[in-house]
């Protein structure tokens, strides 16, 4: 098993680091980081981690005058060329944010540098990443591959709640999907109609009725 320790991370590295941070995330330019190189593998739910950020509490940051650290796994680093260590930077980097008030402006220490907080990255962030650096990892494959059998006509979480059934210029909008209807109610809750979809009626009603379908001679196929 190999030995566990951090290095500090070269001068190349903090180049490419505020190269990235200059030209794609503007709001962490007064941030100071400190790079530390995890070596001897490292590992989450079996998949190697390339990086992640943590953001150093008041005692450390006077004490260092750094505000973040900047673990990176020294095994993966050492095998990646610069357009894969710029995607895993880039990755990272959308893992750290600033703090802002109530109305929106960041938040100052007393040295006035921002103040951080680390952020799960959504999924508006790893589009960004995707589009400058392509799919650099397999599991952005795999999202990939994922998307391309998606069906375009699904309805969507915003259709149902963004309209409310009518378009901005108040023309009536095409059902979303295959033949989908949504109606808000005037208490909020919404509902969706799909001709195609059997709904639970349609097994507790007259079973000789043409217009829903046949009863299954086994009770215990009913998909409840």
């Amino acid at each position: 098993m190999a030995d566990k320790f951090h290095s500090q991370g070269a001068e190349e590295t903090y180049e490419l680091l505020a190269d990235m941070i200059d030209k794609h995330h503007p709001d962490l330019r007064q941030t100071e980081v400190l790079v530390l190189m995890k070596h001897g593998g490292w590992k989450s739910k079996g998949k190697p981690v390339f990086g992640k950020f943590k953001v150093l509490g008041d005692d450390l940051r006077t004490t260092w005058m750094k505000d973040a650290i900047l673990y990176l796994n020294a095994d993966m680093w050492g095998i990646l060329s610069e357009p894969q260590r710029r995607y895993v930077l880039d990755h990272a980097l959308y893992g750290l944010d600033v703090k802002v008030d109530k109305d929106g402006e960041t938040k100052l220490a007393e040295d006035d540098r921002p103040l951080l907080k680390t952020v799960s990255p959504d999924i508006e962030a790893f589009v960004e990443v995707i589009k400058r650096h392509g799919t650099t990892t397999q599991e952005v494959k795999r999202l990939a591959a994922a998307i391309k059998e998606v069906n375009p006509d699904q309805v969507t979480i915003e259709d149902v709640i963004g309209a409310g059934g009518k378009q901005q210029g108040g023309e009536d909008p095409k059902p979303p999907g295959n033949g989908l209807t949504v109606k808000r109610n005037p208490d909020g809750s919404v509902d969706v109609d799909d001709p195609n979809q059997t709904k639970l009626d349609d097994f507790t009603g007259d079973p000789d009725d043409k217009k829903g379908p046949p009863m299954p001679n086994d009770a215990d196929s009913l998909p409840l």
